[in-house]
């Protein structure tokens, strides 16, 4: 069946993640270990993703810090680790316009990551797509609960092209009928934002073999 949708994750698909860089600011900043910074963050993520909390009042609480500058320091350099990729969003908007394409983004992302991803977003296909994220559903992947309010909310997407960088959110896409195909970005170029290789020519060779996917 031809479907004239695509579903997308975020971090690693459409955004490089340099999470090394999170952790070696909140330990330079904090002066704290590699390991306790790594500690705070799987203590913080799902809370976050899930919408229940920010990052902001967790690192005052966690940590005690009193300093607002320093709060502001590390919200910005949590936002800087994270950049769009244009080679993708080329190949997302191409297949936008070449087959009237209803795009959706389907991601575990957190309030204030929502927030900047939106005001930086670097193409009107993405800003314009569907906005499915987990801190306002209430739910994330790979959870039963986030794919089926998706569908419920949007049943056009049943059996569409899904892709994300986790088999573990793929293989629960693929229980709900979606067409889930693997692409991670640090498979194409370096998750390091300052020695990113250029990987558009095989980027274009991995979305170029989607054609077919919808054609009529």
């Amino acid at each position: 069946m031809t479907t004239k949708q695509l579903a997308l994750d975020i971090g690693n698909v459409l955004c490089h993640v340099d999470f090394n860089r999170i952790l070696n600011n909140l330990s330079k900043t904090l002066n704290i270990s590699k390991n306790e910074a790594m500690y705070f963050l799987n203590r913080v993520q799902k809370l976050h993703d899930l919408g229940l909390t920010n990052l902001s009042d967790e690192l005052k609480d966690y940590f005690k810090i009193r300093s607002e500058i320093v709060v502001e320091d590390i919200l910005a350099e949590w936002n800087r680790a994270i950049q769009w990729d244009n080679d993708v969003i080329k190949q997302v908007a191409r297949l936008k316009d070449k087959f009237d394409l209803e795009i959706a983004l389907v991601s575990n992302i957190g309030i204030e990551h929502a927030a900047h991803l939106r005001n930086t977003v670097p193409d009107p296909v993405i800003g314009k797509a569907i906005h499915f994220f987990s801190c306002e559903v209430g739910a994330r992947k790979p959870s039963a609960l986030y794919y089926k309010t998706f569908l419920d909310m949007y049943p056009q997407f049943k059996e569409c092209v899904y892709i994300d960088d986790l088999e573990e959110n793929l293989n629960v896409g693929r229980k709900f009928g979606l067409n889930a195909i693997r692409f991670n970005l640090s498979d194409f170029k370096r998750s390091s934002l300052n020695n990113l290789l250029i990987g558009g020519s095989k980027i274009s060779t991995f979305f170029t073999g989607l054609d077919n996917h919808f054609k009529s």
